[in-house]
């Protein structure tokens, strides 16, 4: 059985969903590590494995399977170890519907607001000139992914939008805290993919938006995170992320 995974660093948002779910699954895997900075996942080579040019990707046994949420599914019924799904059909229903919000409504609000702060710098890397970096973005398969990737490196994003990002942001923090008051984890009484999903693609907020994300406006998120930070696949995803710990509390910062 061979198992490998394609990825970015550092270890979060849609790579460190399915990594940390191969970790508390204790699914032996090879690392891809793919470099950002030199648009890896646009090379001929990797886009034989997964045509969109998105990462990461998963390849059991040579099939490639390049959906996070769905890939993570998978990983937890083809690999022995601890369920990652509830038994309960009302929790495993509450699991996807979570992982479905933390990826498409807040995650996507988060990355508009993240896409903008930090694209121009990223495409810029290596002194690259205006007109090779709009030749990178061009090979960029999703007509959709592409566009936006070029409006947050020209800074052309309208404002209404990032407004409406803010927003939702904002109302994103108090009901996750809301839900994380009346449920031990994410899903229920179990920890489950949902868990792993929110932790990827929202723990960040406490790091970045600390105004939205502390333990005074979102004590319960905060308790939660602290339970997360301390199981042990967490621990080994931050040793083997660029960030070796789990991000420090700054005292201040904007959105």
């Amino acid at each position: 059985m061979s198992v490998e995974l394609y990825f970015f660093q550092p270890l979060g948002t849609n790579s460190g969903r399915v990594y940390l779910a191969l970790l508390e699954k204790g699914v032996d895997f090879t690392r891809r590590e793919l470099n950002g900075r030199e648009f890896d996942h646009l090379q001929p080579e990797y886009l034989a494995i997964n045509p969109k040019g998105q990462v990461p990707t998963l390849v059991h046994d040579g099939r490639a399977f390049p959906e996070g949420m769905i890939a993570n599914e998978y990983i937890d019924e083809a690999f022995e170890g601890p369920p990652l799904r509830p038994a309960d059909p009302t929790e495993r229903w509450r699991m996807r519907t979570m992982c479905r919000w933390a990826e498409n409504d807040l995650g996507r609000a988060l990355m508009m607001i993240m896409w903008n702060r930090v694209v121009p710098g990223f495409a810029r890397g290596e002194g690259r000139s205006e007109d090779e970096i709009e030749k990178i973005l061009a090979r960029v398969p999703d007509p959709a992914r592409r566009r936006s990737w070029l409006k947050a490196w020209k800074q052309e994003t309208r404002p209404e939008l990032l407004e409406e990002s803010h927003r939702r942001a904002r109302e994103g923090a108090q009901r996750i805290d809301y839900h994380l008051e009346r449920h031990e984890w994410v899903a229920g009484n179990c920890y489950s993919l949902a868990d792993i999903d929110l932790m990827c693609f929202c723990g960040f907020m406490f790091r970045f938006m600390p105004e939205l994300a502390n333990e005074q406006d979102t004590p319960h998120w905060a308790e939660w995170n602290e339970r997360m930070e301390a199981r042990p696949a967490v621990r080994q995803l931050r040793a083997e992320s660029v960030f070796p710990s789990p991000p420090p509390k700054p005292e201040g910062g904007d959105a």
